[in-house]
């Protein structure tokens, strides 16, 4: 097996439940997980270039790194590891034009300042020692690791090397960078499709793609999302190259989603057959699509999560609002038992509403175990416990600082 370190995102535990769920849907053998901070570090079965592969299909993922060295001590002593003919032979992935290189370090705890001040010498000093024989530059950061736009926009990947320093207390980790995430293409997806709908929810297109991987197997074929909005769900799971089937009340927002699904599908050159006859206006909590009645197919959505809040309301008015969006989510799976019983898996988003009384929770999880789902355990509890982006109850929250509406995401399985 090889080692290799995953930077998680700014949800770190969700990305963490994405990339765990990954591994073990698609059936990808690991070993086991050393965790801290922003990073998890495995073994898995796979060559780095398979492993590179998987960026694009991880939301939560920001950057993959290959691991070649470890090693126990003070970080100075890297300078015995990156001589100048192991970085030519092992880093650079090429040498016939300038070599561009830079170091990022991920510590905890953070390191001091003598430690960066002697990581910067140590970085001028390995450009000093080859400028003579090859053209070379060294990028660097005010703080102490590179951002991955930076390392995409100076082509560190693929003209030299992001050279990463992983401690986790007295351990380090030494490696290369093999891949970052495409924010391009994730804003591209965000902000460029031609039917945005803020009335339905803007579901960040990341978050789409994680609770796609935490709900999918190997066995998937199909994404149906029943609340498909402006079809950000769809989209994403278009993406990642399975079929696509969607449903909404309203028949602007199943507009919205043929309009942005086509426009998608000529934008990556996705041969994604007729979407028109995909997308249809209809009920989730009375739709009946006999097509979908299947194990190989799995539900994604995110449904309404009530009307816009100007102000932290008042614990009472989030009660009242909570309760009237539960009847809409107990219909859903109340229809689900009815009318698709051979679906097993469920991800969806549940509202939590920010009051001045604290956070309120959507408390149906005991009528939906009813109906015969129940809320699945991705981490264990020994990695989510005291963690501030799971619930009390187990979903894992996705919010921005100010958000008064927080989104609870699940998984859910037929028993």
């Amino acid at each position: 097996m090889q080692t290799y370190a995953f930077l998680l995102g700014t949800h770190p535990i969700l990305s963490l439940a994405e990339l765990m769920s990954f591994l073990d849907n698609q059936k990808i053998a690991h070993g086991k997980l050393v965790l801290f901070d922003s990073i998890a570090i495995i073994d898995i079965k796979k060559v780095p270039e398979e492993i590179a592969k998987l960026q694009n299909e991880l939301g939560g993922i920001i950057k993959i790194f290959a691991i070649t060295n470890q090693f126990s001590g003070k970080i100075f002593e890297i300078e015995k590891i990156l001589t100048p003919e192991i970085l030519l032979k092992d880093f650079f992935v090429q040498k016939s034009k300038k070599i561009n290189f830079g170091i990022s370090v991920y510590s905890d705890p953070d390191p001091t300042y003598a430690e960066l001040n002697w990581l910067t010498n140590f970085a001028h000093g390995i450009k000093k020692k080859l400028k003579d024989e090859y053209s070379i530059r060294y990028v660097e950061d005010r703080g102490w690791h590179l951002s991955s736009v930076q390392v995409e926009r100076n082509r560190l990947i693929d003209t030299g090397a992001e050279i990463a320093l992983i401690r986790n207390g007295p351990d380090f980790y030494l490696g290369k960078t093999l891949t970052v995430q495409d924010y391009r293409s994730y804003s591209q997806r965000d902000w460029d499709k031609p039917s945005p709908d803020a009335k339905s929810g803007m579901l960040p297109p990341k978050l789409a793609q994680m609770m796609i991987n935490l709900t999918r197997d190997k066995k998937t074929k199909a994404v149906y999302d029943p609340f498909c909005g402006s079809g950000i769900v769809l989209q994403e799971a278009m993406m990642l190259g399975l079929k696509i089937y969607g449903s909404d009340i309203s028949s602007e927002a199943v507009e919205n989603t043929i309009n942005n699904l086509e426009w998608l599908s000529k934008l990556k050159k996705i041969s994604a057959g007729k979407i028109n006859l995909r997308i249809k206006e209809a009920d989730a909590t009375k739709n009946d699509w006999k097509i979908l009645d299947t194990s190989a197919t799995v539900i994604v959505a995110e449904p309404y999560l009530g009307p816009p809040l100007r102000m932290t309301p008042f614990a009472p008015q989030a009660q009242t609002i909570l309760k009237e969006l539960s009847q809409l989510y107990l219909g859903f799976f109340k229809n689900l038992k009815r009318n698709f019983p051979h679906v097993q898996k469920v991800g969806m988003v549940f509202p939590v509403i920010r009051s001045r009384d604290g956070l309120k929770y959507l408390n149906i999880l005991d009528e939906v175990a009813a109906t015969g789902y129940t809320r699945k355990v991705i981490l264990p509890p020994e990695v989510t416990k005291k963690d501030a982006g799971v619930s009390p109850r187990g979903g894992f929250l996705y919010s921005r600082p100010d958000q008064l509406v927080l989104r609870e995401i699940f998984v859910f399985e037929r028993k």
